[in-house]
């Protein structure tokens, strides 16, 4: 069986979350035998995994829209596109209620999944070297970098015992304030040599690495929709700090941010409402988790094999091949 597949401008382009999942949809359909022809007309069905206002099919395909979000409300020319499918798919039970509210199309969720790559693995304090905290994913705002850096310099300041690593997308955008104007006019790395930020483009190994050199994965992100990054974390056996409301995967996060509907501060981007992540929360989970790190750490670790075992990208994406089966059959 072949269908159509066309994706956003990164897909295919493993440093963002579009191009992970179109890599691995590929992959995983091809073993459930589907393959996947990229932008094909030829195809009796067409998927296009991006936003709805890149959709892109062939004229008598089945039109299949595939796409995650993170707010209340859609962009401007959404609800046109969403009118000009046959039916939806989207990431998360979260996403589906959202999407639910601006089509009558029929949706299904369809999950992405973890590589056997993030393997879990026992994790104890290195005395040899700082208490390490990451996060991955600035520049986007959502993300909350910068909730992150504010919490971590108030608890520990430049105590050589703890460091920060920022992994970005190409630039970091976050602030600090300077010790004497106390303004907020640095980057972190400039006032606190315990702030590590990584700009450069890694590879999946090394984005594996360097998972594996951190104690704690902190996300206070304010919407996903799915969020590879927290999910990796912890099928490394990784203690993580993550808002839980988006989260498929809730069950399985071990220090869960409560949040609360809020206004969106980034309208243009994510109009409506998102989810703002609990700051008191997250400051004493930041704190805590260096003071009782085995007890969070045997958690983390029991939890990362049934995240393997329920994650599977083949096993998350065996409910979709079987969706376009039956279409082929009752289409064609």
């Amino acid at each position: 069986m072949q269908v159509s597949f066309t994706g956003a401008p990164q897909y295919m382009d493993r440093n963002v979350g579009y191009g992970e999942a179109s890599f691995h949809i590929f992959n995983s359909f091809k073993n459930l035998g589907v393959e996947c022809l990229i932008k094909s007309k030829e195809t009796n069905i067409g998927i296009a995994f991006n936003m709805p206002h890149m959709y892109l099919f062939g004229k008598d395909q089945y039109k299949i829209g595939y796409t995650p979000w993170e707010s209340t409300e859609l962009l401007f020319g959404w609800h046109h596109a969403l009118a000009h499918i046959d039916e939806f798919w989207t990431t998360s039970p979260w996403c589906a209620e959202i999407f639910s509210k601006h089509t009558d199309k029929p949706i299904f969720v369809y999950e992405h999944g973890i590589l056997d790559d993030w393997i879990p693995k026992k994790r104890s304090i290195d005395s040899s070297r700082p208490f390490r905290f990451l996060h991955v994913g600035g520049p986007s705002d959502r993300k909350d970098a910068q909730l992150v850096v504010n919490t971590f310099v108030e608890l520990y300041g430049d105590n050589p015992n703890y460091e920060l690593i920022l992994k970005c997308t190409r630039m970091n955008t976050t602030r600090v304030k300077d010790p004497i104007t106390k303004e907020y006019d640095g980057s972190p790395n400039v006032f606190y040599k315990n702030i590590k930020i990584i700009e450069s483009k890694l590879s999946p190994e090394q984005m594996i690495e360097l998972y594996d050199m951190c104690d704690v994965f902190v996300y206070p992100s304010w919407g996903e929709g799915f969020g590879f990054n927290p999910l990796q974390a912890m099928a490394m056996g990784i203690p993580t700090i993550c808002t839980e409301a988006w989260a498929t995967y809730a069950k399985y996060i071990h220090m869960p941010l409560n949040s609360t509907w809020w206004q969106s501060p980034w309208p243009d981007i994510h109009p409506g409402l998102l989810l703002k992540p609990d700051a008191l929360q997250l400051k004493f989970y930041m704190e805590d988790v260096a003071k009782n790190y085995e007890t969070y750490s045997d958690l983390a670790y029991k939890n990362s094999f049934l995240i393997h075992k329920d994650y599977n990208w083949d096993k998350v994406s065996k409910p979709a091949v079987e969706r376009l089966k039956k279409i082929q059959k009752d289409h064609f």
